[in-house]
């Protein structure tokens, strides 16, 4: 990125802006005001009529419930200009009238809902609505109460009227006394659980005839709203592509209009600052001046000159540029934070590592395929940018989940279910027990294959492939221990080398070697150590050696910027290796679900239900077998989707990045003046 400066004439700023919009190449930094030389300049033609048109465009839009979308359809300009009348005209107008009436169906039907629901109480009580209210002399208690009321309203008014109906727990009652014994009345009733109930004004009649009117006439309202609600979605279906469209235009026309708003001006003149790809400059430059009929300088700042803007506090923009099967995981980087100009874009990193960290986890053939055929259906679902970002990472996780689910002989749970269905030998009994020929060991003899047996040719004096893995034996969760320890080794020193990188191209030469680098020596070595105690105890040469390095590093530590403080973080730096075990924990979790549903179906509720048999189960013994089978999978499955994607999520954003990424609080992303169109044809 290059720091350029275009200055010209005002008589010439209409076509430099239309140029740099078409071109959408430069990052234009708000011009702040500092400089009291300048002013800050004014829109340019029909701005405010711009404005004015966005807003009712976006009235219809929200009425008619439009949000953003990939277009099914693409208009030329002149074809917006020439229908955007009409749907800012007679089409808007229709749309906002056939809302605002829905609306007001929506509080009529809510008042006289709420009118009849107030009124039930009082159904049975044998006065006309007319009567209940309206008095000067007397004073009218109209609600419920939990107890007969009329003995005790007697004793402080013996002039009184009272009517009730209804059971004993919630009696109707009307109460009428004179004026001035209304304070009296009121402490009596409340002795008695009194709850007034408000009486709709203007309605006549007897109480429930006044109910079932205010009931038809909600109804009615609700028949009068079906077609306008159609109508809507008639027009929706009609006029979507096109609405988005001339919204697409009008945005355009706005943003030009109002661009100069964050120029540098004078009554003369007018100057834009801005980054430019440095390759892109002489185009630039040769465009904005044949656009300008040569009145117009663009400039570009050498380094030095730059620099000053840098250490002034401007952010350098950055700009991701990613092979198309690495840029949908510029999602999860954003979602962090946009790395800075000086930093490592650390998408590349993602790419590789979450995918494999996700079929690690969830590494079963039978998810992964319904997980792929899912976004495949989901892709033409959700066409947004952002949905198909999401949606392309799963799907390039879910492959590796097939392709683990190979390695680990898994379709569904382990492939014993599949063998149940296919063979005439049946294993029977649960994992551990003695009738199971798969129980738990700790050699890599036939149980640590699983179901399939040994996939390969036996070698003399060698055990042959390790494939496929059955990860319930727990000779294979002592090799999966290893697994995940040696991909946190490798995420996280990735994550270190970064960080010396960063550090060193920021010109903080002590931040590199004594905090960044000595993390990494730490953390390769501690592993390094326990690896050479599996292999021969404290006195092994691998054990000694990580020693020495660990203790070289904590020294290391010390002499860093935080001095002693810095030792501090051992304790985290153990703690990053231990979570990636929840590469282990969080599939073992996974495959033991999936094993417990294949073992409750065809070992426990089929022969439970036909009488303890393993052969010829009843019918409605291979139903709920078959029910139990589907809902334990399809919870598993849910949280197979869940679980593998949010826990290498947090491995990247815990573990890895804090060595080296943002570490100067995130950049800018590049953001050049112009807009892609989508509905628009160029």
């Amino acid at each position: 990125m290059s720091r350029v400066v275009v200055a010209g004439s005002n008589k010439v700023i209409e076509p430099v802006i239309e140029k740099l919009h078409e071109l959408n190449l430069l990052h234009v930094v708000n011009y702040s005001g500092d400089d009291e030389s300048f002013g800050m300049g004014k829109p340019v033609g029909k701005s405010s009529e711009y404005a004015e048109q966005l807003i009712k465009l976006r009235s219809i839009e929200r009425y008619l419930e439009i949000t953003d979308k990939m277009p099914d359809k693409q208009f030329s300009t002149d074809q917006v200009i020439s229908q955007m009348g009409g749907v800012l005209g007679s089409i808007g107008d229709e749309v906002i009238a056939t809302a605002e009436r829905i609306s007001e169906i929506d509080n009529e039907v809510k008042i006289k809902q709420d009118q009849a629901k107030s009124l039930k109480p009082l159904a049975a009580l044998p006065l006309n609505l007319e009567l209940l209210y309206g008095y000067d002399s007397l004073a009218a208690f109209v609600g419920t109460v939990s107890s007969p009321v009329e003995a005790d309203v007697s004793k402080v008014s013996y002039v009184n009227e009272v009517f009730s109906a209804g059971s004993a727990a919630a009696t109707a009652v009307a109460v009428f006394v004179p004026g001035e014994k209304a304070g009296e009345v009121s402490a009596i009733l409340s002795e008695h659980g009194f709850s007034e109930i408000s009486v709709p004004r203007g309605l006549t009649g007897s109480i429930a005839g006044a109910i079932s009117a205010l009931e038809s006439d909600a109804k009615r309202l609700e028949g009068e709203k079906a077609p306008l609600q159609k109508k809507l979605k008639d027009i929706r279906a009609q006029h979507e592509d096109l609405i988005l469209a001339i919204d697409e235009y009008i945005s355009i026309q706005s943003q030009k209009a109002e661009s100069p708003l964050r120029f540098a001006s004078t009554e003369s003149a007018f100057v834009i600052d801005g980054w430019l790809p440095t390759d892109q400059f002489d185009m630039v430059k040769k465009e904005l001046e044949g656009a300008a009929g040569g009145r117009v300088q663009v400039e570009m700042l050498d380094s030095s000159e730059a620099e000053k803007f840098v250490e002034g506090g401007e952010d350098i923009p950055t700009k991701m540029n990613n092979p198309k099967v690495v840029r949908p995981f510029e999602l999860i980087t954003r979602l962090f934070a946009i790395p800075e100009y000086k930093e490592f874009d650390p998408t590349p990193l993602i790419f590789v590592f979450f995918p494999v960290m996700f079929g690690l986890i969830l590494g079963d053939v039978g998810y992964g395929i319904i997980i792929f055929v899912v976004m495949l259906l989901l892709r033409r679902k959700f066409r947004t940018p952002g949905w198909q970002s999401l949606i392309s990472i799963v799907l390039i996780s879910s492959i590796w989940a097939i392709i683990f689910g190979i390695l680990f002989g898994e379709f569904f749970g382990p492939l014993g279910l599949w063998a149940y269905i296919f063979s005439s030998s049946h294993h029977v009994g649960l994992l551990g027990t003695v009738a199971n020929p798969y129980a738990i060991g700790t050699s890599f003899g036939p149980e640590f294959y699983g179901p399939l047996g040994r996939i390969g040719p036996e070698i003399a004096g060698f055990a042959g492939p390790v494939f496929p893995m059955f990860r319930l034996e727990t000779a294979s969760v002592l090799l999966l221990i290893g697994i995940s320890l040696f991909i946190g080794v490798l995420h996280t020193g990735v994550g270190s080398i970064l960080g010396v990188k960063n550090e060193l191209a920021y010109g903080k030469k002590d931040h590199a070697y004594f905090e960044r680098l000595p993390v990494l020596l730490f953390q390769v070595f501690f592993v390094v150590g326990l690896l050479g105690m599996i292999l021969g105890g404290l006195t092994h040469p691998l054990v000694i050696l990580s020693g020495f390095v660990l203790v070289v590093s904590i020294g290391m530590m010390v002499k860093g910027p935080e001095g002693i403080m810095g030792v501090t973080h051992v304790p985290f730096f153990v703690s990053n290796l231990i979570s990636y075990l929840r590469l282990l924990a969080i599939g073992l979790a996974s495959v033991g679900v999936a094993f417990a549903a294949n073992q409750l179906a065809f070992y426990v509720a089929m022969p439970m239900l036909s009488g303890g048999g393993h052969d010829g189960f009843t019918t409605i013994a291979i139903v709920v077998g078959i029910v139990v089978l589907i809902t334990v999978h399809f919870i598993n499955l849910l949280l197979g989707i869940l679980s593998p994607f949010m826990h290498p999520l947090r491995l990247h954003y815990v573990e890895m990045f804090t060595k080296f990424y943002s570490g100067h609080g995130g950049g800018v992303e590049y953001s050049p003046f112009g807009r892609v169109r989508r509905f628009l044809r160029d």
